[in-house]
């Protein structure tokens, strides 16, 4: 299949303009770094939204690092894909362990890329959850629930390319679900785009501040 966007940006802004159909008010756009960043400044721009981050992590399967068995976020808020658990013979020892591993490696990327700066209050927002790409779901799930507990009056998770079969799983979740190209066939993430490089802290650190008005 060919690719459908060239790089992140143009992945953004086709995203954008689809959530700008939603009419949302004084939206809060929150990034899973480090890709989704890119694709979030495009959308919050489009959308007249706030940027902020959100930091969910995945848990790798024992060998299979790639497999996610579960994602968590950086309080401990945890999802589990209990059919992958059970078919993967998950210890629970196992399961702390790479649990302690992603909330340490969360808070690090919060305080990394944030600093000091306050938490915007989710109370009564209308919040968007922004991501590159959407493979198996699990951290855009735990991120949705997460937003959903801190109080946040609709949750729409979004991005620009993800499985068909996740477009009834994440309306399960979320208030809504926009993704503009969800294939049948589905590999990895980057086939769908021409440009796919790795994000660096750098690259996040340097947006946010833009945004943010900092230097």
């Amino acid at each position: 299949m060919p690719a459908l966007y060239l790089d992140r940006v143009e992945a953004g802004r086709e995203l954008g303009e689809e959530l700008r159909k939603l009419s949302l008010v004084d939206p809060l756009i929150l990034a899973i770094p480090r890709g989704g960043v890119v694709v979030a400044l495009e959308v919050a721009r489009i959308v007249s939204g706030g940027l902020d981050i959100v930091v969910p992590r995945k848990l790798g399967a024992p060998g299979e690092p790639e497999l996610a068995i579960g994602a968590v976020m950086h309080d401990g808020s945890l999802f589990l894909n209990e059919g992958v658990v059970g078919t993967n013979f998950v210890s629970k020892k196992y399961l702390e362990e790479e649990k302690r591993k992603q909330i340490e490696e969360s808070n690090r990327r919060l305080e990394v890329y944030r600093g000091g700066r306050p938490y915007p209050d989710l109370q009564g927002r209308q919040v968007v959850i922004v991501d590159d790409g959407i493979a198996t779901g699990a951290t855009m799930i735990v991120a949705v629930r997460w937003a959903r507990a801190g109080g946040a009056k609709r949750v729409i998770a979004a991005a620009p390319v993800a499985p068909a079969d996740m477009i009834h799983k994440l309306r399960s979740e979320a208030d809504d679900f926009v993704c503009v190209h969800t294939p049948s066939q589905f590999y990895a993430i980057g086939q769908f785009y021409e440009r796919f490089e790795s994000v660096e802290d750098e690259e996040v650190i340097a947006i946010l501040k833009t945004v943010w008005g900092e230097r």
